[in-house]
């Protein structure tokens, strides 16, 4: 009887299925590589390329790739390489510097291609209005005795080329914002606002523009009470806003871009100065005044210089993707050495920087700064050995492009996403997105502390549903590293999906 027991209780031991702790267990890099590749992949039936790499930063180390070398589409991820070029070849100490001098009768003013002046997210955040910088100007002329300007507003923007606009931007987008014109003296993104305020029935509403300006010439074509929204549109070639339809409530409508940088800036000036008690006398005129070595002749006396730091240009251009801002920063490159900022010049410097990364030129075309040309092309294993090179290049080059990034649930084109507490303070990325283009890249903090640079590059080839989830799904796992749950051994046959 005891031999029969002992010889069934070694049946039931024999028969008992293995325990998950007894199975082999995944290495951490395959294991991420299956979870990887399972939550990033295509859904059935879509047509679409992935570029994808994550990379461990102090080591170097390749822990994920997915085609990474092909290059391709990267919307607003090209700005994360012009932010990174800027930071490596102007240094994290780079001040954009607007000159205002007297010469004679004339005011002068020259430019160095700074985005941010008049920009509304700065004056929300200091408490003050877009037009308080040409204000203080003002009050400066003021204290330096000038009343009055007899001659002319001489603004010079030379420092950029005259080609305010990108040959390869969509042409029918001209007023959005996002494709605001880009020159050596900016103001207020390049773009004008309409303030619109009802009258008397059936007559004509009052319209204003924000900032005042006397550049910009107003078509009213409302009227108060009438049917329908009100909306303010421009031609291609115009300088006139046009502002129709029905008003019942007072409002700012949506920005519109201008044609001519440098010309609204110094009529924006000529407003401000006004409305401080200096008339000016003469018209606004466009002039090289500096020379070639940077400085202002003699008989230019400099009243005022204002500067403006590069890591504001940075923040607007990577947290809330301004497309203006990375413009100005590429321009601003190619205006090293005594050249004039251009799109072409721009793109040599940054070709200068990547060849100085180690980057294969195979894998990524410049085309613009913004991301906004379908002729850009970069490829995830590009980008990431760009985000290592900001890394070990020092503290300092890594702390301002990581805090010029978006962050989930807090600030900037993340607000939105991966807004779960685990997340939050680990990721510090780059948004991408034109039509059927979708893109995500910076740098994660994983929960042991190691620091993580990723792509995830997605391109649409046909119809193919918007891979956002995919990605932030993909960020979440990235942020588990190196400690990802096994998977769950099954017991008996494996079951059949249902689809």
């Amino acid at each position: 009887m005891a031999a029969c027991m002992i010889l069934l209780l070694a049946s039931i031991a024999v028969a008992q299925p293995a325990r998950p702790a007894d199975s082999p267990k995944i290495l951490p890099a395959s294991l991420l590589k299956v979870r990887l590749d399972a939550v990033l992949a295509l859904t059935p039936g879509a047509k679409g390329r992935l570029s994808a790499q994550v990379i461990e930063l102090e080591s170097g180390e390749i822990i994920y790739s997915n085609r990474a070398e092909d290059p391709v589409i990267p919307a607003s991820n090209m700005k994360l390489m012009i932010m990174s070029a800027a930071i490596d070849l102007l240094g994290p100490d780079y001040k954009y510097q607007t000159v205002l001098a007297v010469r004679g009768t004339d005011l002068i003013i020259v430019g160095s291609g700074d985005p941010s002046l008049g920009d509304e997210r700065f004056a929300v955040e200091n408490g003050s209005s877009i037009t308080s910088v040409l204000h203080d100007w003002a009050a400066v002329l003021k204290k330096a005795g000038v009343k009055q300007i007899p001659g002319d507003i001489v603004i010079d923007d030379s420092i950029f080329d005259d080609e305010f606009i990108h040959p390869q931007w969509p042409k029918n987008q001209f007023q959005a914002w996002y494709e605001a014109a880009v020159g050596g003296l900016n103001f207020a993104e390049n773009c004008v606002r309409a303030m619109i305020v009802p009258t008397q029935p059936g007559k004509k509403a009052k319209v204003q523009l924000v900032p005042g300006n006397t550049y910009i010439k107003i078509k009213n074509e409302t009227q108060t009470n009438g049917k329908g929204g009100v909306i303010a549109s421009r031609l291609a070639e115009s300088d006139t806003l046009v502002v129709r339809g029905g008003v019942s409530k007072a409002g700012v409508l949506d920005k519109v871009t201008v044609r001519d940088p440098g010309l609204y800036f110094g009529s924006v000036v000529r407003t401000i100065l006004a409305t401080n008690g200096i008339k000016v006398g003469g018209k606004i005129v466009r002039e090289k005044s500096g020379l070639d070595n940077g400085r202002l002749p003699k008989e230019c006396h400099v009243v005022h210089v204002h500067r403006s730091p590069l890591s504001d240009a940075l923040r607007r251009c990577g947290k809330d993707s301004r497309g203006m801002f990375a413009e100005a920063i590429l321009k601003t490159l190619g205006a090293q050495g005594g050249q004039v900022g251009s799109w072409d010049t721009g793109r040599s410097m940054v070709h200068t920087f990547l060849r100085k990364v180690g980057a294969p030129a195979s894998q990524i075309t410049i085309d613009d700064g913004s991301g906004l040309s379908r002729y850009n092309r970069l490829s995830a294993h590009a980008s990431t050995l760009v985000l290592q090179h900001i890394y070990k290049s020092g503290t300092a080059n890594f702390d301002l492009l990581r805090n010029s990034l978006a962050t989930p649930g807090t600030e900037g084109t993340l607000k939105k996403r991966l807004r779960e507490a685990a997340t939050r303070d680990r990721v510090f990325a780059k948004t991408g997105y034109i039509n059927g283009v979708w893109t995500l890249a910076g740098f994660v903090k994983a929960e042991n502390d190691r620091w993580l640079a990723f792509a995830i590059f997605y391109n649409s080839e046909g119809k193919m549903a918007s891979p956002k989830s995919k990605i932030d799904d993909a960020i979440r796992l990235l942020v588990k590293w190196p400690n990802l749950p096994q998977p769950t051994v099954a017991n008996g046959p494996a079951s059949k999906s249902k689809g």
